[in-house]
């Protein structure tokens, strides 16, 4: 290099580089930031550049792993770059070391659940069934089995399919949000939910609630309140839900019932539960917090994901 001055600067910025200890972290030393529960333990099983911006999830029966790709997410909506990728371990080591594009060109994924001989795939305004017939690990099979979801804000569109104790599959689901911002991208309202493939089957007109449905026997209905990104069941079927800046809730009446008596006037059948309040302090281990557009340092700004826990700590009993 001809200019000293270029080349002692060059220099320093690769010495500082080389000597960096924050983020972003390899895989290995994220794994030291993170601090869990006494009794339980955390492991790296899958990363980049197998996976790719993972949203969500599933294993199936011969431990497989089917994992959600958005890399779209929050507002690349006309590349259609979302993938549904699946992960096997051919050696028996308990680690995946093949990896297959199960299906691609989705828009905005959000959910996967296993079903039948393939899965279904949550891609507002559809749920999708993807099915690999001959064993190639790959999609041939592409159905919308249920349609009308708003394409709304991603955090309200809906997601993670869930199937119950009574044999329904479950979806969260927000509703369409107003946009203020990006109109034309997530202004859309809906249109009435319904199976696609049955013109004569039932319908539900655009509402903020969560949504079940039997693919097979085509019933389909609302349930009385909504969730945002993510619900759970326990082992009794009692249903828990989540909001950004509320990480648990409940649905104390089931819609059913209230469906015996359309005049009774109900403001919410969802139940806050947490002892510590919603938007419930928290105490992260970033040395510099960031304030969010909805509430500030030391809450939670996005709760999402939330899983009821059968096991214990160090074990896998009930």
């Amino acid at each position: 290099m001809k200019n000293p001055a270029l080349a002692c600067l060059a220099l320093t910025l690769l010495l500082c580089g080389c000597s960096k200890s924050g983020p972003p972290y390899s895989p290995k030393d994220a794994l030291k930031t993170l601090k869990i529960e006494p009794g339980f333990r955390i492991e790296q099983y899958a990363t980049e550049p197998d996976i790719h911006s993972p949203v969500a999830m599933e294993f199936d029966e011969d431990g497989r792993l089917f994992v959600v790709e958005d890399p779209g997410y929050p507002l690349n909506i006309e590349a259609k770059v979302g993938k549904i990728i699946l992960l096997e371990d051919t050696v028996g080591d308990r680690r995946p070391d093949r990896r297959t594009v199960f299906a691609d060109k989705l828009t905005l994924p959000t959910g996967i659940m296993r079903w039948k001989k393939g899965v279904l795939v949550t891609d507002a305004p559809d749920v999708l069934y993807f099915e690999d017939t001959n064993g190639d690990g790959k999609a041939d099979i592409r159905r919308v089995v249920l349609t009308g979801f708003a394409f709304s804000n991603p955090q309200h569109t809906v997601n993670n399919p869930v199937y119950g104790l009574d044999n329904w599959i479950y979806l969260a689901h927000e509703g369409p949000a107003t946009a203020v911002i990006f109109t034309k991208e997530f202004g859309d309202r809906g249109s009435d939910i319904r199976f696609p493939d049955k013109p004569d089957g039932p319908t539900l007109q655009p509402a903020r609630r969560m949504v079940r449905f039997r693919p097979d026997t085509y019933e389909l209905e609302y349930l009385s309140s909504s969730t945002q990104f993510g619900h759970s069941f326990d082992e009794s079927g009692h249903q828990f839900t989540v909001s950004n800046e509320d990480h648990i809730r409940e649905e104390v009446i089931a819609a059913r019932y209230l469906s015996r008596n359309p005049d009774l006037p109900v403001g919410a059948a969802m139940e806050r539960i947490s002892d510590h309040r919603p938007a419930a302090d928290v105490y992260p281990i970033a040395q510099h917090g960031r304030v969010e557009m909805l509430s500030g340092v030391g809450s939670f700004t996005s709760a999402c994901a939330i899983t009821v826990y059968l096991g214990r700590p160090g074990g896998t009993g009930g």
